[in-house]
């Protein structure tokens, strides 16, 4: 019988015989197999499918595969033939040739399963693992019941997924070290900068290179361990940071404080229960604790009590409740507003509060070392009462003493007594004084209160003191069977998975490590992407009136600490059901809080071990085992925005691929790319997958560009994209005289950016893109985007009444220097377009040069709408190239990258028909809207002929733009931050304290008396 070797046949199919082959078997036949009889031919086919179907049995499987070869040459359409081949040729160990008999059986019967399972069979001998998987799956869809199929197929699943891993491994772990290489040669590359800019300087810093490299840790349980305040203000930095923390919470309150007057829901349940409280105490003393806005103590006069105290700390707040109180005569008889810490304020006829008692108390350490020659007194009048009242009192003290000593004392010993009693007289006038003024710092209530009121909540539920401010108002101003609204706190939570992973193609997972929050970060959840991995729970119930019954009974009875407590107040581990399967990272808590946690897998059905502590200052929630990931570097929160703007990415890649097209169309062989402000790399990777040689990514911070390094990288864009960690403006393609070598081998034929905030101008995009055309880009280079549009509306954004009451004098404190991002659509009801849209200027950025001239338009903004125009909002249109626009109008479905901006402007009285006249302006790193000189004196209306013009008093409605107290404290801290920002770059040591200090801040800030928002705002910035 002739034999079937491997060559391949004419027609190209290795399956079938080759002509030398089919000759051989037709001569040993003695007939021309295209021309028999077909009774004969199926004979022959017939035959030697038997025979070799008897030499598989018996294990002789060369020659089956002789005899299915030659029934194929008579029946080339025959799946069975082919499998049976297949089979025979495993049983050989040639898988490849029964992979192509495999192939070949299913091309003919696709709907067999056997044929697929040869299929699988043979891929599983060549490793295939995830081909087998899918021939196994194929086949057992078209025989259920198969077992050795279904066996086979979890087989190659398991090895399949157990090859990805590896193979992903694999990759990763070259990425990963290609990722720390170039992470290494940008810090070298930043040392040769820094280390030839002082061989030019010809001075030398005090500090080593490797000190650029140092980064502040946050670990996860540095919030459980307390720490001990007095140790840590030991270091003057540490007092120095915390002050001017405190200080920008100051100035933060009073903004922060508008949305709760807008917040009708919980006004009104404020207002129901303060009206039950006060009537059922029929009227009484009401303590209001955190005056804020004004609007308790003023409701809690209005449903009927006679005497109502609130106590502010914030400087600013009070102000604003001072103010709000002031606008509301008709309650200003039974509101009493004080401005102090809670700790100063006590009941007459009772002890001194804990802040007098303690002031005192330092004050007579401070005598007993003075007088024991330890201290130097400190004579200076300065607190002590003016200079002319401090002259004055040692002029009085001398006269007495020298009257006691007589007239007839004469000569040195005299003077010696004069100049004795002189100074005696002043040290302890000064001491008497600096007392008085200690004890003039308490405020002394007239008696205990019935009613406690307080809205010392905030997001974290704990963040802002307020079991600290219940404890001490429970054991110091509150009677026994005192009330306190609310009574009961009940804290709800949800599991949840917020992950960032594929976006517009490319794997940013890389990111999620950057994705946490020193304590609980705000979140709107409606807006936040994320997934519930279970349904709400009760997570834990805080019962404020208990609290106060016991504390202020066990007061009574003379049991009164001033001591905080640092354990847990409760520990509870819950077992929370799992709704859907994950990866939880992250809780989310009632008011809108969301805190990270490391991330785990969880699976429907699993239940969920979560741990909730609680002590005076916050509510943490852990999971077992706890959080231990170290964190290093933060991303904000917009950056995720941005990433998940679909939107934004969408019109970005198409102009990108149109520009890239346009470019190689007209010539451009290999087409070069600047990003310019690349972040995360997103755009850079979007130029490459479109087809660019090469794209160099400009990003100024270290962090950023270690990421968008490692997002490019790990998503194999590792040979086309690179990051530079360089202000663009600070970029060329020469080489610098000091013999740097250049940052881009060459000019780019395609700039893109995205360096635009909610005013467009404001991250400098104006400067970026000047410096790139002048000496980065061929003189035909792209810009994506190409232009961009301004527009404007004035608008009505202002608060009036609050049930029945006025809080006018509330919007001073909207004001700001300069425009700020206000999300519009977010706020429909708390805003009114008086006009409509009108457009400002646009910018071409191809003329760069332009551009970077300040502009300054005049322009008339028609009034349609009657209202009170405080503020003008403005937005744009983003031109990214002829066929894409994207827009930051209020009144388009636009993605989460940008709010509008608004600036706010005095308030003025307009009416329909009105002509708002302001000038917009740009700086070229700013835009600015301004009433005209003439709008400052009145509106221009057209008044019938023989009417009275418009005064300024009939225009403005008597609300200040601005509280000139705030505004300078502003100016002052503005130069404060201006000096640490400075001290910080120009010096690694000094960021490192700087650095250390907050995230010890951040972790405890209830333990040390620092307001939480800003610490934490203060921690994320030092590692942004």
């Amino acid at each position: 019988m002739p034999g079937v070797g491997g060559a391949e046949a004419q027609s190209g199919d290795p399956t079938l015989c080759a002509p030398d082959q089919q000759q051989a078997i037709e001569a040993y036949y003695g007939f021309r197999l295209d021309q028999a009889d077909p009774e004969q031919l199926k004979l022959l086919v017939s035959n030697s499918k038997r025979n070799g179907n008897i030499c598989f049995k018996e294990r002789r499987y060369r020659e089956s595969v002789r005899w299915y070869s030659q029934a194929i040459a008579g029946d080339p359409q025959d799946s069975n033939l082919f499998s049976n081949r297949s089979a025979a040729h495993l049983a050989l160990d040639e898988p490849e040739e029964a992979l192509q008999d495999a192939k070949k059986a299913v091309q003919l019967n696709a709907a067999w399963a056997k044929a697929h399972y040869r299929l699988g069979s043979a891929h599983l001998a060549l490793a295939q693992w995830h081909q087998a998987e899918e021939a196994f799956a194929r086949g057992l869809a078209l025989s259920h019941e198969n077992a050795e199929m279904a066996d086979k197929l979890e087989f190659a699943r398991q090895e399949s997924t157990s090859e990805q891993a590896a193979e992903k491994a694999f990759k990763a772990m070259h990425r990963r070290d290609l990722v720390l290489k170039l992470r290494e040669a940008r810090r070298q590359d930043l040392q040769l900068t820094m280390l030839n800019q002082f061989k030019q300087s010809m001075a030398g810093p005090d500090w080593e290179l490797e000190d650029y490299e140092w980064r502040p840790t946050y670990l996860p349980s540095m919030r459980l361990r307390p720490v001990d305040r007095s140790r840590i203000f030991r270091d003057p930095r540490r007092r120095m940071l915390a002050d001017y923390i405190n200080a920008l919470a100051d100035l933060a309150h009073p903004k922060a404080a508008l949305p709760i007057l807008q917040d009708d829901a919980r006004i009104l349940s404020y207002e129901r229960a303060v009206q039950e409280a006060v009537a059922r105490h029929q009227g009484g003393r009401v303590l209001v604790l955190s005056a804020g806005t004004g609007v308790l103590g003023m409701l809690a006069a209005s449903a009927g009590s006679e005497e109502v105290v609130c106590i502010e700390r914030s400087r600013f707040l009070y102000r604003m409740a001072k103010q709000a109180l002031q606008a509301n005569a008709h309650l200003q008889d039974r509101v009493t507003l004080i401005g102090c810490r809670l700790q100063a304020c006590g009941v007459s006829g009772q002890e001194l509060p804990p802040d007098i008692a303690d002031g005192l108390a330092s004050h007579e350490a401070t005598i007993e070392a003075e007088d024991a020659g330890l201290l130097t007194a400190d004579l200076s009048p300065k607190n002590a009462g003016s200079e002319a009242e401090h002259q004055l009192a040692m002029k009085r003290s001398a006269k007495e003493m020298q009257n006691a000593a007589g007239d007839k004392e004469q000569g040195h010993e005299a003077r010696d007594l004069d100049r004795a009693a002189d100074e005696i007289s002043h040290k302890q006038l000064l001491r008497q004084l600096q007392r008085q003024q200690i004890m003039d710092s308490a405020h002394m209530l007239s008696g205990q209160a019935d009613l406690l009121i307080t809205d010392l909540l905030d997001h974290s539920v704990l963040g802002m003191g307020l079991l600290t401010a219940v404890d001490y108002a429970s054991q110091h101003l509150l009677q026994p069977g005192a009330t306190i609204v609310p009574g009961t706190l009940e804290v709800w939570a949800v599991l949840v998975s917020v992950q960032l992973g594929d976006v517009a193609g490319f794997d940013l997972s890389y990111l999620n490590r950057y994705r946490w929050h020193p304590q609980a970060e705000k979140v709107d959840l409606a807006r936040l992407p994320h997934s519930k991995l279970s349904d709400p729970f009760k997570a834990m119930t805080l019962d404020l009136q208990q609290r106060v019954d016991a504390l202020s009974t066990l007061a009574a009875e003379g049991n009164v600490t001033h001591e905080t407590t640092l354990h847990w107040e409760s520990d509870d581990c819950l077992s929370v059901p799992a709704s859907h399967s994950g990866i939880w990272n992250g809780i989310a808590f009632w008011f809108k809080g969301l805190q990270y946690l490391d991330g785990l897998p969880v699976k429907q059905g699993d239940m969920v071990e979560v741990r909730v502590r609680q002590d005076q200052g916050q509510i943490i929630f852990t999971s077992n085992p706890d959080p231990r990931r170290a964190r290093h570097a933060y991303l904000p929160r917009w950056h995720f925005d941005m990433l998940l703007d679909q939107q934004r990415n969408q019109a970005y890649q198409q102009a990108i691929e149109r520009a890239v097209e346009f470019k190689q169309a007209a010539g451009c062989g290999d087409v070069n790319v600047l990003d310019v402000g690349a972040g995360s790399g997103l755009l850079s990777m979007m130029a490459a997958r479109a087809g660019a040689a090469s794209v160099i990514g400009a990003e100024m911070s270290q962090h950023m560009c270690d990421v968008g390094a490692e997002t490019m990288v790990m998503n194999g864009y590792a040979a086309q994209c690179m990051l530079v960690n360089k202000d663009v403006r600070r970029m060329d393609v020469a080489q610098k005289p000091d013999g740097t070598p250049p940052d881009m081998p060459r000019k780019a034929d395609l700039l893109v950016f995205e360096v635009f905030d909610s005013g467009l101008i404001g991250e400098g995009v104006l400067h970026s893109v000047a410096w790139a055309k002048a000496r980065l880009l061929q003189p035909d280079a792209l810009l994506v985007p190409s232009a961009a549009t301004i527009f404007c509306q004035p608008i009505q954004m202002r608060t009036g009444k609050v049930r029945g009451l006025d809080f006018e004098q509330a919007n001073v404190w909207r004001w700001r220097a300069d425009y700020e991002g206000v999300d519009l659509p977010q706020q429909r009801d708390s805003w009114l377009p008086l006009g409509k849209p009108q457009q400002v200027m646009g910018f071409d950025f191809y003329e760069a040069q332009a551009n970077m001239e300040p502009l300054q338009v005049p322009m008339e903004l028609p009034v349609d709408v009657a209202g009170i125009c405080n503020a003008i909002a403005f937005w744009f249109e983003l031109h990214l190239d002829n066929e894409t626009t994207l827009t930051t109008s209020p009144y388009s479905d636009k993605g989460g990258t940008w709010q509008q901006a608004v600036q706010w402007l005095g308030e003025r009285q307009v009416e329909a028909g009105d002509m708002l006249r302001v000038t917009a302006s740009h700086d070229t790193y700013s835009i600015s809207f301004a009433p005209s000189s003439a709008e400052e004196q009145g509106l221009n209306r057209e008044q019938p002929e023989g009417a009275c013009s418009g005064t300024s008093s009939a225009m403005h409605t008597g609300v200040p733009l601005k509280d000139v107290a705030w505004e300078a404290s502003h100016k002052q801290l503005a130069e404060m931050n201006g000096q640490l920002a400075k001290a910080c770059i120009q010096n690694p040591l000094e960021y490192r304290a700087t650095a250390l200090a907050a995230v010890q801040f951040a972790s405890r800030p209830h333990d040390l008396g620092i307001d939480a928002q800003q610490a934490v705002h203060f921690c994320t910035q030092m590692m942004g």
